[in-house]
């Protein structure tokens, strides 16, 4: 049945219809494609691969690539003949990678290109190429770019599949069939095109830092033919767009860099001179793969070399990645008190040699190595992370007794504050104890009147007379306690304007019982400055003030 007709109205524009994937080539691209289009028809042979395997394959009959080369080579024989290059850019029997040189070459006699396909990998690149017969876009493409290393390569990638090597650079193209050969001249164009400025010396290459001081960290390549190629770790870390191993991988297929070269990592930490363990090395060469492997990015390699041999230093304290034998060098630098450092270095003796890493938080968790791992810069989130399995102990070293040791560290297991706060109410506590220890009594040992009093001055001296103050001008019921308090403020001088607060029986009293009473604090006050004093005297006076001597 014939197609219903159409209606053209007057000045009615024609639709152009563009394939998918196509686009329209600009001057430059034009330029580029003819110059490459018509280097294939005067020096096709000499961008086919170089092979340089001579085996012999059992189970086939011939070597697929050679058969390839073959077929690509009565294509480039007829390259002039465009009756002939049509029918066999179209042929469904064949080599299809020459079916795609056969489009070429017929695209090569086109007088002027306008309309080309867009080819992008995320492996071998992009680039423009002419939509020509019956090939796949990814041969079409590659055969097209010849001045790209990796995308030429890729038209061979049905080969290297197969087992077959290729090594691409700017100058040549080589297959060296099962076993990974690297051809002279490779090396050299694939470093010169990298990321990394390299110099040559009597043992290799190197990146232009390295040749002032080898000595610096770095990677060293160890490729298949004996040449070595070192980086330094400062290279690597450069922020970049194009990653120096996919560069090297996608020089050559298959793009499996394991077959040719070995990495090994130069590094220390600053203070460290001991062995890392057996496992070391393995763990080391674990991190390598995922780079080699293509699965890591590039900048991050470093930090975990690093890392990794970090963890199996087994003593010692490592903080930024400088190791410390000693706890106390490893703090100093740590913002926090006299206090906060001399408990943190108790609690990283004894948690050295068990394997933890305290990071940025305060959090720790367990790491391979037995050295103390330090990620932060504060003494607080250290002493919290190590408080629980070691703060007990460590009040112990720090001077505390057992028994009082396990109550403090309960109680700042249950209150978390900080650690400065907390170590000087342990200080104040410690004197405390300290001034109570020199009496002869303890509050609340004396009965009477006379305890009262011997309670008052106590805590006027240890302390200190504001709390002292608040303590004598309580209220209360019996004018006996009232008049304790109107002889220690009399005593002390600190009565002027709480007379209101007092009875008139009280104050006078009390008035009666302030000569022991002041006798009594002066002694108080010798036994604290650590001189000899009679204050067992001063207490039977302060009885006989009162009325309760035997």
């Amino acid at each position: 049945m014939p197609a219903p007709g159409t209606v053209e109205f007057p000045g009615q524009k024609r639709r152009k219809i563009r394939m998918r994937g196509t686009k329209q080539a600009n001057k430059d691209t034009q330029n580029r494609l003819r110059k490459n289009l018509d280097r294939l028809l005067s020096e096709g042979e000499a961008l086919l691969p170089e092979v340089t395997w001579n085996g012999k394959i059992s189970w086939r009959k011939g070597d697929p690539v050679k058969k390839t080369i073959k077929e690509i080579q009565k294509v480039l024989d007829n390259r002039h003949n465009q009756k002939w290059l049509s029918k066999r850019m179209m042929a469904k029997r064949g080599d299809p990678l020459a079916k795609a040189w056969a489009g070429s070459l017929s695209a090569a006699h086109d007088e002027e290109i306008t309309i080309v396909g867009d080819f992008n990998h995320p492996s071998f690149g992009k680039g423009s190429f002419v939509r020509r017969g019956d090939g796949k876009p990814l041969y079409l493409a590659a055969i097209q770019n010849h001045h790209l290393p990796s995308l030429k390569m890729a038209a061979w990638e049905q080969h290297a599949r197969k087992g077959f090597h290729f090594f691409s650079w700017k100058k040549g193209l080589v297959c060296s069939g099962f076993q990974p050969v690297i051809p002279e001249g490779w090396l050299e164009d694939v470093l010169e095109r990298s990321r990394f400025e390299f110099m040559k010396n009597e043992e290799g290459w190197c990146t232009k830092d390295l040749t002032q001081d080898e000595s610096l960290p770095h990677i060293s390549l160890k490729f298949c033919n004996d040449e070595i190629v070192l980086i330094s770790l400062n290279s690597i870390e450069k922020k970049s767009k194009e990653s120096f191993i996919h560069h090297l991988a996608l020089s050559m297929l298959p793009p499996n860099l394991n077959h040719v070269l070995k990495a090994t990592f130069s590094w220390k930490p600053e203070g460290f001179e001991g062995d890392y363990g057996e496992d070391c090395e393995e763990d080391i060469q674990s991190v390598f793969e995922g780079w080699i492997g293509l699965t890591m990015d590039e900048r991050s390699l470093p930090e975990r070399l690093k890392i990794t041999q970090l963890n199996h230093i087994e003593s010692g304290i490592i903080v930024n990645k400088i190791w410390y034998e000693s706890p106390h060098n490893a703090i100093v630098g740590f913002s926090g008190s006299e206090k906060e450092k001399k408990l943190a270095v108790h609690l990283l003796e004894l948690a050295n040699g068990e394997a933890i890493r305290i990071d940025q938080k305060g959090v720790s968790s367990e790491r391979k190595g037995g050295a103390v791992e330090i990620q932060t810069s504060s003494l607080n989130h250290i002493l919290l992370a190590l408080w629980e399995d070691y703060g007990a102990k460590g009040l112990e070293e720090y001077g505390i007794p057992s028994q009082d040791a396990l109550d403090l560290w309960e109680e700042q297991w249950q209150k978390k504050k900080g650690f400065n706060r907390f170590l000087n109410e342990i200080e104040v506590k410690r004197t405390l104890a300290k001034k109570s220890a020199v009496f002869p009594f303890k509050k609340g040992e004396l009965k009477g009147i006379t305890g009262e009093i011997n309670d008052l001055v106590m805590a006027g001296l240890i302390d200190g007379k504001g709390l002292a103050e608040k303590i004598a001008t309580e209220k209360r019921k019996q004018i006996d306690s009232a008049a304790v308090g109107w002889s220690w403020l009399v005593a002390t001088q600190r009565s002027k304007g709480k007379e209101w607060q007092f009875e008139q029986g009280a104050r006078d009293k009390g008035s009666a019982w302030v000569v022991s009473v002041k006798n009594l604090i002066a002694q108080g006050q010798l036994l604290i400055d650590g001189e000899k004093a009679n204050y067992e005297q001063a207490i039977d006076e302060v009885k006989l003030s009162v009325g309760e001597s035997s």
